[in-house]
């Protein structure tokens, strides 16, 4: 297998007499079958043989590698000036390290940990958090967020519901505000008036307490949808125009969010069952699993084609966009939300933020604009409630105008 990456039979001679020798053709294998090209493997072959060389040197023996080994050479290549590159990209010592430690651990070669376990959540947590997955419907992704909120009630408050008070509840609440946007002390009242929802269900807590947290002042509707103009999002899409197998599979993530208003976990979650050629539809699961049929327009359509066609790996997974260098695995929302921003970016507009969301707002608003109602646009959307796609009314500003009454003493707008 060595001879595949290494011309020299001096240099695979050199690689098979090392401490890592037996296990390098598989490892180059693993690495193949994870999609890295022919350099990257090469690459990652040295950086796996010098890290194994120099644990030897430390009186460390292959089978006893450890995550703390790990860490140790991590820290000999900063005193050597060897763990970045010049533009501060990691080293292949390093990359190769890292990986064939990982593939020693996939192969129960070495053990996969020395360290001490992570301390495990509460169980009033992790009772709380299928709780809400159950019966509310909530993503792991957003349970994440509410974990630090309900740690925090925990910590200051005691681990024993039953003794929870209304005051006590306030002037934590009020504490955390002191020091906290509006955005942040409301997401943390949120979370806990479900928590104590959830304890009532269970019988924990005293009936009512989430009534008695107090209200944070911010009007409702106050703000205006940030989006885009439609000649800004046409901007926006035809940066996207490169021949690559990454500017195929980034067009056809921008053309989703900015023609069907997506967001960017709905993209990232989009599986190959999920879209109906022959109807010219797709599904889509929203928040709180609530399952949605959207039309797929015929430009969308051929550019997600394109790229199951010319541009993804060839890889035994549903989902529809995988990540354009390897390891090949489905991409996430960040990445979603990155390729977004890198086309707004590059399309030189002026947007009012950079991302998934605004091409989000910018599609309900081009609806909005052109005759749709609030229901159809909810529709698409998927709103649960019209009040929130209500949002979008204050946008045409030109309707407004012929509504709007004058200020008493000045004329019309």
């Amino acid at each position: 297998m060595l001879t595949t990456y290494f011309k020299r039979q001096t240099t695979r001679a050199a690689y098979y007499s090392g401490p890592a020798g037996p296990y390098l053709d598989e490892f180059a294998s693993w690495l193949e079958h994870r999609g890295y090209l022919h350099e990257s493997i090469r690459r990652r072959l040295q950086g796996a043989a010098q890290f194994v060389t120099w644990a030897q040197t430390t009186g460390c023996q292959l089978r006893s590698l450890s995550p703390t080994t790990l860490d140790h050479f991590r820290r000999h290549l900063i005193k050597e000036g060897q763990l970045f590159h010049s533009q501060r990209q990691h080293s292949v010592r390093w990359l190769g390290a890292q990986l064939f430690f990982e593939y020693l651990q996939a192969q129960q070669i070495v053990a996969v940990a020395d360290s001490s376990p992570k301390a495990e959540p509460p169980e009033l947590l992790k009772a709380f958090e299928q709780w809400m997955h159950m019966h509310r419907g909530v993503m792991q992704s957003t349970l994440l967020i509410y974990r630090p909120h309900v740690i925090a009630l925990l910590t200051e408050c005691g681990t024993c519901p039953e003794r929870f008070e209304a005051g006590q509840l306030r002037a934590t609440i009020l504490a955390y505000a002191q020091h906290h946007n509006t955005t942040q002390v409301k997401k943390r009242i949120t979370t806990i008036r479900m928590f104590l929802r959830f304890l009532t269900a269970m019988g924990r807590c005293q009936p009512g307490l989430e009534a008695t947290l107090p209200a944070i002042a911010q009007w409702r509707l106050a703000t205006l949808p940030r989006y885009l103009v439609p000649e800004d999002v046409e901007c926006v899409i035809a940066a996207c125009g490169g021949t690559t197998s990454r500017d195929v599979r980034n067009k056809a993530i921008v053309l989703l969010l900015a023609r069907l208003g997506l967001r960017a976990g709905d993209v990232a979650n989009l599986k190959l069952e999920d879209i109906d050629w022959l109807q010219g539809t797709f599904s889509v699961m929203g928040k709180s699993r609530r399952e949605a049929k959207l039309p797929l327009p015929q430009e969308v359509g051929d550019a997600v084609l394109d790229y199951l066609h010319t541009a993804r790996p060839s890889v035994n997974c549903d989902h529809v966009f995988i990540t354009a260098i390897a390891p090949w695995k489905p991409v996430t929302s960040h990445v979603v939300t990155t390729v977004a921003a890198q086309a707004i970016r590059r399309a030189g507009v002026n947007a009012p933020s950079y991302g998934a969301h605004v091409l989000r707002h910018s599609a309900a608003t081009h609806l909005l604009r052109q005759g749709a109602s609030l229901q159809v646009i909810g529709e698409v959307l998927r709103h649960r409630s019209v009040e929130t796609t209500a949002h979008y009314a204050k946008v045409d500003v030109d309707l407004l105008r012929q509504v709007a009454m004058p200020w008493p003493g000045a004329s019309s707008c």
